[in-house]
This record gives structure tokens, C-alpha cells and sequence, in this order.
């Protein structure tokens, strides 16, 4: 039945486009103007342009493909409506405050706004509404044929964008300006796909007789395909409103949330605040309908010290059951100070990513030539962007020809990456492998051929033995259990995850704010076998105790247990009585 009702749906968008008839007047020759909507420059067509005064062109509404989610729920799509033109010369208009009165009652547009636009006046047919619903149609019509109109005033079938889901997944899907091509988004990135924008139309006028479109000049029916993302709208509502309590309690300057299947690289959910309302895009700054996800990078902050302790390991330079001297809980880098939050002494190397020690970490990554950062970054695809999203922003790395620039770089400072970078890479830390990340799940031909399906695609595999993954897992759990991000904790599923905490650098001032922060935590779940991803980046939040523990960690537990529960998995964790 669903099928069914899809074939359906889109046979009637198509074949609704079929040339919006005109009508204002000359009825008796509607059936053979309809014939040459769908010819060239005939000579029929030329005799009938001899028996008119002027010749005018007019913009037609093409069809643009749906969007969905990754189930085949709606998130943009093309609605038929319709469009009401006057005679450019408006005088002709019978019966005009009745008139205008009547339109007002039936559509809900102020009679002081339709009465603006007849003003307006045109050298073609003035367009005094549009993006009306057609269950309008045969009242206006009737309202037409009752103040004596009919030739003067017609209805043309057209289309109108609409986002059914409001504000969801905004920022991702982005927008479709008023000459019908996505400007932002996902809209802009498949406007090849998509379809859609104008095609014109011969308008043959004559006074008081009225007019006609004759034909388009180019085809009407476009190349226009349907999308299906991988995003699911399930998981984009529960993230959405984790992202909404964040905003609420933090109030921060801007909020990210991403989470991914590590299985395919299918990207289910991403939000972000701030947000918009795409049906009314017009109404907002282009900072609030940016996707800021990908479009701006930060430094990562503590997100990164697993990747330099793990490499480290990994090449043998430390041992898993070695002990790192913190001392009193400082160290000097060059020409400055960095200290741990509070004094540890002499700890475990598990214990300096528990408890996130700086210096811990700094010394570490004295271990790593340059060439060992350079592969590390490679390694985990931390260098470049992905390509998937327009806009997406390129890392920032530094020149590690300085050592500084890496003992800096392990605690997070000095490089900075967007949230989609952070997230790929989290995933690949504790599975071993670099997944392409996918927002397009498929492309549907008009014809209804696929011609573009998103497959499994490993850029990195065996980046990190089994035993230092295995080693990664425990210990970035233990990071949840007891260590920066037990806020984190949950009582259903084991979380391997690192929380961090970025100061933003003031280049007035040419340091590091000790007000302005970002806040993170990144996580893979269930630890016991990763199969999901996410990231919670939080930017400039309000108030006091301003860390990645504090501020993201509560809310990636409401992740974890919303998102686990509603693919239906089994907790992998007994709790305990």
C-alpha cells in the first residue's frame, strides 16, 4: 500500500506540472492552445501570435524533487499551489473592492497587501498571490466568474516549497530561494539532482480580450529526482531536544550535535543552535542558518589527548603498565605554564587520560618526532575535510616543525577541526578504521531508476593494533565510570568516551579568554561493540564550572540511552543493586 500510495504521489506532482493553464478568456480555444503548450514555434502558432498586439514572457514554476529522511519521511518537498495574475493593465479589473474583498476572505492575505500589488503595476501579468493552496482554486474561480473577471484575471498551477518538520534538520537542509534553486544546505548541494528553478513561457496578449500562455520555451518537466538522506527523523527529534535542554541551561552562543553509525558511516542525526525555520528563511541572519557544524572549526581541547597517548603506545614509545610523573601538577612548554586542574603526582598512564592530565599527556607527547604527528593526523583523517556538506570547513594544523606546536597540539591547542572531523575520527580511535562519512542515502531518477546509493566505504583500515584498541576502550570507559566524564555515565549501556574543555583564543588580546570556552565530549557506544558515534560541541555556555564534564557530558548519557533504546538495542551493562 505505502508503495502504491508513493507511485501515487509522484505521478500527481508530475503530471500536475503539465503546462498551468491560463485562463482568461478565449475558451474556445483552450483545447488547441493546450496542444501547442507542447510544440516548437509552430506555423499554427505563429498565425494565432498575428491576432495578438504583443508578445510577453513569463516565469513557470519547474518541480523539484523531494528530500526524505533515510525511511522515506518527507523533509522538503514541492507542493502544488497556485498563482493569481491580473491583465497588466489593472484598470480593466471589474468589480475591484468586491474583488479584492473576496480574495482576502478566502486566502487570509490583508486586502491592504493584494490592493499593493495591483498598484505595483507590471509590463506583463501583475502576480498579486502566490503559494496559495489549490483547495482554493474553485473559490476563486467562482470569485473570478462572479465580479466578471474571467478575462482579466487568471490562475496559474505552480509549486511552493515546503518543510513539513518547521525547524528540523534546518541548518542541514538548508533552503530554496525565490527563483526556485537551493541557496544553502543540502538544497544547494544536490541542486543538480533536485531539479527545480523556472522555465519561461509566451504570454500572447490583446487589451481587452484578454491572454494566454502559448508554450514554454524549454522543457517543463525538468530532470528533477528525489533524495533520500541517511539522517533519521526519529533520531534528529531526540537529539533536537537534548540540544533544546542544553540551550535552556547553558545558554550558549552555539550548540552541535552529531551522531553517526559506525557501521556505514551513516550520518543519523545532526543539530545545531542556532536554528531557523526554512519555510520562512527570509526572516533570519545567515549566521543563524549556517550549519556550524561543518562550517566552523575549534580547537578540540582534551577530545585529542587519547590520540597522542594511544599513537605513543602504539609505537612503543610508553607501556600500558608504566606510571607518568606529574609532579606537582604543572609543567613549562617553552615560554609558558600548563597546569592540571588539580595535583596527581605520580599516576598510571590509563589515569592520565581518567583524569585528563595536561602534564601527563604533555610528556607523552614528547615522545612523537614530527613525522609521527604528521602520520597520526593522516592517519585519522584529522587533515582534510570530507566534501559531503557545502561549506565544510578544512582543519587547521600547525607547523610541527616547532616541537611546541605538538606538545600543544596533544592537549588540544594550536590545531582545530570541525565537529564532523572530530566525530569520524573518535569513531576510527576505538574501532581501528576511518569510515566515509554519508549524508546521501540514495538518488531516485524521475524515471525511477537509482542512480546514486551510498556504500560502506573504509578510507583507513588497521590503524591501531587490536590490543591498543582493546586498551583505548577500557580506558576511555573508565574515563566515563569514574574518571572527567562520569556525568556521563549510564545505567544501561557502556560509554568509551573524553570530555574536553577548549579556551577560546582572543586575538585582540593575543591569548587564550578565560571566559570564553568550548565545551565537548565525544564517545562511541555501546563500548563493548562501538556501533554508534556522537559528539556534543557546546560554545561559549553561561555560568559556573565551565568544563566538558559539566556541561556536555550529562547530556551525551541522554543520547546514548535515547538513541540505543530506540534502535531496539539490549543494555550491555548490568546494573547494579
Amino acid at each position: 500500500m505505502e508503495a502504491g500510495w508513493k507511485l501515487r504521489r509522484r505521478f500527481e506532482r508530475k503530471t500536475s506540472l503539465i503546462l498551468g493553464v491560463f485562463f482568461l478568456g478565449l475558451g474556445l480555444v483552450t483545447l488547441r492552445v493546450i496542444d501547442l503548450q507542447i510544440t516548437k514555434r509552430s506555423d499554427i502558432a505563429r498565425k494565432i501570435e498575428e491576432r495578438f498586439e504583443r508578445v510577453v514572457t513569463a516565469r513557470v514554476p519547474l518541480y523539484r524533487g523531494s528530500i526524505e529522511d533515510a525511511n522515506g519521511r518527507d523533509l522538503a518537498l514541492s507542493v502544488p499551489t497556485i498563482t493569481v495574475y491580473v491583465h497588466p493593465d489593472t484598470r480593466y479589473l471589474r468589480n475591484r473592492d468586491r474583488f479584492v474583498r473576496g480574495l482576502a476572505s478566502i486566502t487570509g492575505v490583508p486586502e491592504k497587501e493584494i490592493e499593493g500589488r495591483l498598484e505595483s503595476g507590471s509590463g506583463g501579468p501583475v502576480k498579486i498571490l502566490s503559494g496559495v493552496s489549490r483547495d482554493l482554486k474553485k473559490e476563486i474561480r467562482e470569485l473570478i466568474l462572479e465580479t466578471g473577471n474571467s478575462s482579466f484575471v487568471g490562475i496559474q498551477e505552480d509549486y511552493t516549497r515546503v518543510y513539513p518538520n518547521g525547524t528540523l534538520a534546518s541548518n542541514l537542509l538548508g533552503f530554496v530561494g525565490v527563483d526556485g534553486v537551493g541557496l544553502e544546505g543540502m538544497e544547494f548541494a544536490l541542486n543538480d539532482y533536485l531539479g527545480g528553478g523556472y522555465t519561461e513561457a509566451l504570454i500572447y496578449m490583446n487589451g481587452g480580450i484578454g491572454q494566454i500562455y502559448l508554450h514554454p520555451l524549454k522543457g517543463m518537466m525538468g530532470e528533477e529526482s528525489d533524495v533520500k538522506l541517511t539522517l533519521d527523523i526519529g533520531v534528529q527529534h531526540l537529539i533536537e531536544r537534548i540540544r533544546d535542554e542544553i540551550v535552556r541551561r547553558w545558554k550558549p552562543k552555539r550548540v552541535s550535535i552529531l551522531v553517526m553509525d559506525l557501521r556505514n558511516g551513516y550520518i543519523l542525526g545532526l543539530a545545531t543552535y542556532p536554528y531557523f525555520d526554512p519555510n520562512r528563511f527570509y526572516r533570519y541572519r545567515a549566521d543563524q542558518r549556517r550549519n556550524f557544524a561543518v562550517t566552523d572549526v575549534f580547537e578540540p581541547g582534551s577530545i585529542m589527548k587519547p590520540f597522542f597517548v594511544g599513537w605513543a603506545l602504539e609505537k612503543g614509545y610508553v607501556r600500558r603498565n608504566m606510571t607518568i610523573d606529574t609532579g606537582k601538577g604543572r609543567i613549562k612548554v617553552y615560554d609558558r605554564y600548563v597546569r592540571d586542574p588539580r595535583r596527581l603526582g605520580r599516576i598510571k598512564l590509563r589515569d592520565v587520560l581518567v583524569y585528563s592530565s595536561n602534564v601527563g599527556t604533555i610528556k607523552v607527547a614528547s615522545y612523537l618526532k614530527k613525522k609521527d604527528v604528521d602520520k597520526l593526523l593522516e592517519a585519522f583523517h584529522m587533515k582534510r575535510r570530507f566534501g559531503i556538506f557545502p561549506g565544510e570547513a578544512n582543519p587547521l594544523i600547525p607547523d610541527f616543525d616547532y616541537p611546541a606546536n605538538i606538545l600543544y597540539a596533544s592537549i588540544g591547542q594550536g590545531l582545530a577541526m570541525n565537529t564532523l572531523n572530530i566525530a569520524v575520527a573518535f569513531g576510527g580511535l576505538l574501532t581501528g578504521y576511518i569510515v566515509q562519512p554519508h549524508i546521501v542515502k540514495e538518488i531516485v531518477s524521475p524515471s525511477g531508476s537509482v542512480v546514486y546509493r551510498a556504500e560502506r566505504k573504509v578510507l583507513r583500515d588497521r590503524i591501531l593494533s587490536e590490543e591498543t584498541i582493546l586498551w583505548l576502550r577500557r580506558t576511555l570507559t573508565q574515563v566515563v565510570e569514574r574518571g572527567t566524564g562520569k556525568r556521563a555515565r549510564s545505567k544501561y549501556f557502556t560509554i568509551a568516551g573524553k570530555t574536553g574543555t577548549s579556551q577560546k583564543f582572543d586575538p585582540d588580546k593575543g591569548k587564550y579568554s578565560r571566559d570564553k570556552v568550548v565545551t565537548y565530549f565525544a564517545g562511541v557506544f555501546p563500548a563493548t561493540d562501538p556501533r554508534f558515534v556522537g559528539v556534543i560541541v557546546v560554545d561559549e555556555p553561561k555560568g559556573r564550572r565551565l568544563y566538558g564534564g559539566e556541561v556536555s557530558a550529562p547530556y551525551f548519557r541522554k543520547i546514548v540511552e535515547s538513541v540505543s533504546f530506540y534502535y531496539g538495542l539490549k543494555p550491555d551493562k548490568i546494573k547494579k543493586r
